[in-house]
């Protein structure tokens, strides 16, 4: 294996340059989710990411398929052995305020020994590595005994319904990894239900919202919400603002009888909501010290129920198991549209909860509102003695030699989508890439040892 070790480095240098070339395409492609279109069930952004990124592979010398625009895939090795599969997503998050990011998020950007852009680390860079893995095993292994498949999906920020669709034609694999997670690698993900919570607000008060916003995306902590208020007290509102003191920083201004107000805070993962800072909560803590008539209480709800705290304890639903820790919930979008008041929050679970329950706890708490729960994804657990795990394990340490154990994490991954599946990697113990926030990043060096990992991964898999 040292010798193979040596090639693998040797072949990693010498495609690195290519291998930014093409992330560097396939960057360029602003992937966030859109209005569907013919032949695009999740946007333009999203179709042409798939497009380019198997026209890429088709240029390494592999056959490509595209199942209807939801996913698609390449494969080396022999069809009479084992299947493996490497999953990964091209669609991201918007990129958020673009004057706080400090390059174009839509061009790849290096400097100081780091990858710049939306999707470097999540999960563009990880998935372009994971291809030119396949292509440095192939150039290996010349009588592959299995068959490994790397396959590009389309919508995993918004419920991975790409790969929902893509498993009704084509087969399962035997074992799967995913790159969209920390290394060592994820054992067990957290159970992931995302609700909707709206009521109807009353416009006959002399203080009244007549508009509210925040939030992209309810994975995603929301670094700024604006407000609206029209008001015979614009003044009044402006004493409050000015002097109001809270984590959130506040900024209005004044046109005739309207007030616009708006909360800065900090963008985070929605499966750590406590590393953000929640505009939208902010803004709620803010208006509730408002005087709006028959709605102060409804405000006032929402804050101390959805804004007040990150662990669902306004809910009554916070708690935590051995595995996977605590529950988290982060309020990821708030508005005001037709007359109607709308959050979205999305809770991580532990693994050994019951989602009904929560569901029927949320009911209970937000009487008055309309609850629906718009998606859930059940927990996933690997055990730590299987067989993926220890292989997994020995890969990783073989290159790395860090000893770090396998994690249980919040984020949901693409390792659901299958029977047999984990996160593995590609993020290592204390990177910061600052995913789904402004300048994503990722190192040039974590991302070359990631592409050894895989190919040594890919490279085990077309020979065992």
């Amino acid at each position: 294996m040292e010798n193979i070790d040596g090639k693998i480095k040797e072949l990693v240098d010498k495609h690195f340059d290519s291998i930014l070339k093409a992330l560097d395409r396939v960057i360029a492609i602003r992937s966030v989710m859109g209005e569907p279109k013919e032949g695009m069930p999740f946007g333009e952004g999203p179709a042409k990411a798939l497009e380019e990124t198997l026209k890429i592979a088709e240029e390494l010398g592999f056959e490509s398929v595209n199942v209807d625009n939801y996913a698609g895939h390449v494969e080396y090795g022999s069809k009479d052995g084992k299947y493996y599969a490497v999953l990964g997503h091209l669609d991201v998050v918007p990129e958020g305020d673009l004057e706080r990011w400090e390059t174009d998020p839509y061009k790849l950007s290096i400097r100081d020994g780091k990858m710049y852009a939306r999707g470097v680390s999540d999960d563009k860079g990880p998935s372009i590595g994971a291809l030119f893995a396949l292509k440095i095993a192939s150039e290996l292994v010349d009588k592959p005994k299995n068959r490994v498949r790397i396959i590009f999906g389309t919508n995993e920020e918004n419920g991975s319904k790409c790969l929902k669709y893509y498993f009704t034609k084509e087969p399962y694999p035997d074992a799967a990894v995913t790159p969209d997670g920390d290394f060592p690698l994820v054992f067990a993900e957290k159970g992931i239900v995302t609700y909707k919570i709206s009521k109807n607000m009353s416009q006959n008060y002399s203080t009244k919202i007549v508009e509210l916003k925040a939030g992209t995306a309810a994975n995603v902590v929301p670094e700024e919400c604006i407000a609206v208020i029209e008001s015979d007290k614009v003044k009044e509102i402006a004493y409050v603002v000015e002097n109001y003191k809270s984590a959130c920083r506040y900024e209005y201004s004044i046109d005739g009888n309207k007030i616009t107000i708006k909360s800065l805070g900090k963008s985070a993962h929605g499966a750590h909501p406590e590393a953000g800072l929640n505009a939208a909560g902010g803004m709620l803590e803010l208006l509730s010290r408002l005087d709006l008539g028959p709605e102060t209480e409804t405000i006032r709800m929402l804050y101390e129920k959805l804004g007040k705290d990150y662990y669902g304890i306004g809910l009554g639903i916070s708690g935590q198991d051995d595995v996977s820790r605590k529950l988290t919930c982060n309020l990821g979008v708030l508005k005001l549209e037709n007359g109607k008041i709308e959050a979205i929050i999305n809770i991580r679970h532990p693994i050994f909860f019951n989602v009904d329950m929560i569901t029927l706890q949320i009911k209970e708490a937000m009487k008055g509102f309309e609850v629906e729960q718009m998606s859930y994804s059940k927990p996933l657990y690997v055990s730590k003695d299987s067989d993926l795990v220890k292989t997994l394990m020995e890969i990783y340490y073989s290159e790395t030699k860090d000893e770090t154990q396998p994690l249980a994490i919040g984020g949901g991954t693409y390792a659901r989508s299958v029977p047999y599946g984990v996160a593995y990697g590609a993020v290592f113990p204390g990177e910061e890439t600052h995913m789904h926030e402004p300048n994503e990043n990722w190192s040039l060096e974590s991302f070359k040892k990631f592409i050894r990992i895989y190919t040594k991964l890919i490279y085990r898999w077309l020979t065992e």
